[in-house]
């Protein structure tokens, strides 16, 4: 099973960052943007709550698989981690204040507003993980 995981691996590693990076992120947006849809429709939370809720549960699955799958570093885990860490709390906090703008001043309905910031986040968040969280320095 390791030999198969390492092919694919091989293979995985043989794509563009920028490729890998879209791949990944992709699959962590859709599971934190469907976390928070689920919050918000299912348990009924508001948008605020559901939001640092999500954070908090995907920032760690977020941060260890784009520093394996996209940026393959093997620096030290707790510096790389800090300021990665540093990045989200960063994004959290525009995600809230831009969230505070759309849903409760502009009346835009919350799960639309979530997903129009996270398209639009997207650039961002690769930069600042390419040369903040996980740079090549």
């Amino acid at each position: 099973m390791l030999h198969l995981y390492k092919k694919v691996e091989d293979i995985w590693f043989r794509l563009p960052q920028k490729l890998r990076f879209l791949l990944v992120g992709g699959f962590n947006t859709a599971f934190s943007y469907l976390l928070f849809v689920f919050m918000v429709t299912i348990i009924a939370l508001s948008y605020k709550a559901a939001l640092i809720i999500c954070y908090i549960i995907t920032i760690n699955i977020s941060i260890f698989t784009m520093r394996h799958y996209v940026f393959r570093s093997s620096k030290r885990l707790l510096h790389e981690y800090s300021k990665a860490l540093g990045v989200y709390l960063s994004i959290l906090l525009i995600n809230y204040i831009t969230m505070y703008i759309m849903v409760d001043i502009c009346k835009i309905n919350e799960l639309i507003a979530q997903a129009i910031y996270t398209i639009s986040i997207t650039i961002f968040t690769y930069l600042m993980h390419k040369y903040v969280s996980f740079a090549d320095r």
